[in-house]
């Protein structure tokens, strides 16, 4: 597996709100770039809204579990996880597909708190933003992706005092999916 080996053995260790943290912050980096690919057509407009709502779920501690199950089978209905057969080829078809599986496995995560549902989160981050670097000359998304992570595991657990902390970087993990949203549609425009 990709994700840091001090990141994994944390990760494996902490507390569930903590390991919460973690999951919610992956999940809003890519987010980002689901919605900005998706969010112009209309015929994905409630995939988006769905999504936006997980995501927001994610950043709070008292959603039920079963919300959770029932979040991960209707992100399994997603077109991006359905299985066809084919090798998924087109640029915008990759980052909506590591969006949506980061977000999967975030929900997967809160439904089970089994830590390696959160570690498959970070990789699939992780791999995302490999494949980004390997066609963007000079790209830092992957060593950005793990620095993020390192930030996350540190981060104060959800359903704590510290809504200040996570707040910033709720708002740090926004602006990094803008930033490879930007990435990914200048290479469309290519």
């Amino acid at each position: 597996m990709v994700v840091d080996e001090m990141v994994a053995a944390v990760v494996r260790r902490q507390s569930q709100g903590q390991v919460a943290t973690f999951v919610a912050s992956c999940a809003e980096r890519m987010v980002q770039i689901f919605t900005g690919l998706c969010g112009g057509d209309p015929a994905r407009s409630r995939d988006v809204d769905f999504v936006v709502h997980v995501v927001g779920d994610l950043w709070e501690y008292g959603i039920p579990v079963d919300s959770f199950r029932s979040y991960v089978e209707i992100l399994e209905g997603f077109q991006e996880l359905e299985s066809s057969g084919d090798e998924i080829i087109e640029v915008a078809g990759i980052y909506s597909f590591y969006s949506i599986l980061v977000l999967r496995y975030a929900a997967l995560y809160r439904s089970s708190t089994d830590a390696e549902n959160a570690l498959k989160c970070a990789h699939a981050c992780l791999t995302a933003m490999g494949q980004l670097d390997q066609n963007r000359p000079g790209g830092q998304f992957f060593v950005q992706e793990a620095e993020s992570q390192r930030r996350a595991i540190s981060a104060p657990p959800l359903g704590g005092v510290n809504s200040g902390l996570l707040s910033q970087l709720r708002e740090h993990d926004r602006t990094a999916g803008q930033e490879r949203l930007a990435a990914i549609q200048d290479r469309l425009a290519d």
